[in-house]
């Protein structure tokens, strides 16, 4: 007696592409939405972050621009100069005061740059020190620019320690800000920021002192938070 047999043909599951690609799309789409709100959660503004960011490369943009004009106006100011002797010294002085504007607005680049470039991390830096001297004769303005990366999510805060290594009457010093500040408003300077703050501060030098050095310790709150620590060359600025 022959045995009858059974054929069972398998058909290829002609939705399992769609769903699993349905799947894969909701769970992106999931993701991203979770990972918006934990941004938000944070007090990242997209919006503001994004406006800010535009802002800053079209300053950097027109900087740029400018500085383009200026290097072309500079070649036809050195040819200009050999007409004669007077026309020689006012193109000299010209080319001087053009060399100082292309310079001044590199720095600008270059901290606009800083601030919209992407956040390696460390978050919080000291973007530029500057000493200038003050109206009143004898005393200097510090200049202080803290920053961080646009990306950066949240305010920092925290203190400043600064002081001044130099020689009074010969001897190696240290003066703390508390005996330099000339308004006596204390040895430590706060700030709170969310992408750059601009912090100044006049002091007065003692009689016999000979600044060399100053010493930056900015410390942000929290516990998690990195110090920042850095040395400037004491050299005063004119303007």
């Amino acid at each position: 007696m022959a045995r009858s047999r059974v054929v069972v043909a398998s058909r290829p599951l002609l939705g399992a592409p769609l769903v699993l690609g349905l799947l894969v799309i909701v769970t992106l789409t999931v993701g991203w939405l979770a990972f918006d709100a934990g941004l938000k959660r944070a007090g990242y503004n997209r919006a503001a972050a994004a406006a800010t960011q535009r802002a800053a490369a079209r300053r950097i943009a027109e900087l740029e621009t400018a500085n383009e004009q200026l290097s072309e106006r500079i070649a036809v100011l050195e040819t200009a100069s050999t007409v004669d002797r007077e026309a020689y010294r006012q193109v000299e002085s010209q080319l001087i005061e053009l060399q100082d504007k292309i310079l001044a607005q590199q720095e600008d680049i270059e901290f606009y740059r800083g601030i919209v470039g992407p956040d390696d991390g460390s978050r919080l830096r000291i973007q530029d020190f500057v000493v200038r001297p003050a109206r009143r004769a004898g005393d200097f303005e510090l200049q202080l620019v803290l920053a961080q990366a646009l990306r950066s999510r949240g305010e920092v805060e925290g203190a400043i320690d600064l002081e001044v290594d130099g020689q009074l009457d010969g001897a190696p010093t240290r003066l703390e800000l508390a005996q330099l500040r000339a308004d006596q408003a204390g040895g430590e300077l706060s700030y709170s920021f969310r992408y750059f703050q601009d912090l100044k501060v006049r002091v007065r030098l003692p009689a016999g002192f000979t600044p060399e050095r100053v010493h930056v310790l900015v410390r942000p709150a929290g516990k998690a938070a990195k110090t920042v620590e850095d040395f400037f060359v004491w050299r005063v600025e004119s303007g």
